[in-house]
């Protein structure tokens, strides 16, 4: 019991390390994932029962990989772009808005054809990078589908710090929650580390720090 409890504690350890690993450094992490050659050989290789390739990349639904050109600072994460009906996310790194589907039939038929059992190792370790790729992406998605979601006047009123309102992790935690029935729990310490020193670009053009926007009563009063 006690060595799975370690287990856990480590696992812990290295995704919390993970999600507060800067925007540059997840950039290079993506980078050599994407020349990884067993990635590339699952990514390329089609098979028979399954529709499509053994990997398959999916985007989230309300993100685009816009033409608009801007000079990223390294604290950027996303522009945001937010209508009375909907919003979309552009985000620095196409990659940042998508979810890597492996297929575990098709990479067991993989495993025995191309004769990699004893690779297994590296196999594990291209796992576990996805894997970690996968909650990164989910958990910044959905945390900021829940800040636009009470933060949508600031959004439409061209930045009105005024149209903020109170908001806290927890609030946004239990949004996703509601909103992500089987996904990911998302816990206020998690919140705390995807935003931990990063920004986003408004439509009008404005840099604002995500932590801005979950402010207290007492913030607002100061505003006011």
């Amino acid at each position: 019991m006690k060595d799975i409890d370690h287990r856990l504690l480590v696992r812990k350890i290295i995704l919390s390390r993970f999600l507060e690993m800067p925007l540059e450094r997840y950039e290079e992490f993506i980078e050599n994932l994407k020349i990884n050659s067993v990635f590339i050989k699952l990514y390329n290789r089609k098979w028979a029962k399954c529709d499509g390739g053994i990997i398959k990349i999916i985007n989230f639904p309300g993100t685009i990989r816009s033409s608009r050109k801007y000079k990223w600072s390294k604290n950027v994460l996303a522009e945001v772009i937010v209508s009375k009906d909907s919003y979309l996310i552009n985000y620095r790194n196409e990659w940042f808005s998508k979810e890597i589907v492996v297929n575990q039939n098709g990479l067991n038929w993989f495993l025995e054809n191309e004769k990699l059992i004893s690779k297994k190792t590296s196999i594990r370790d291209l796992l576990t990078k996805i894997r970690l790729i996968n909650i990164r992406n989910s958990i910044t998605y959905k945390i900021l589908g829940g800040i636009i979601y009470f933060q949508k006047d600031f959004f439409i009123n061209r930045d009105d710090p005024y149209s903020l309102k109170v908001l806290s992790f927890l609030d946004v935690s239990k949004w996703v929650s509601d909103n992500f029935k089987n996904g990911l729990y998302i816990d206020s310490s998690r919140i705390s580390r995807i935003i931990s020193r990063k920004l986003i670009i408004t439509k009008y053009g404005h840099e604002i720090e995500l932590k801005e926007l979950f402010p207290s009563s007492r913030d607002i009063k100061k505003n006011m």
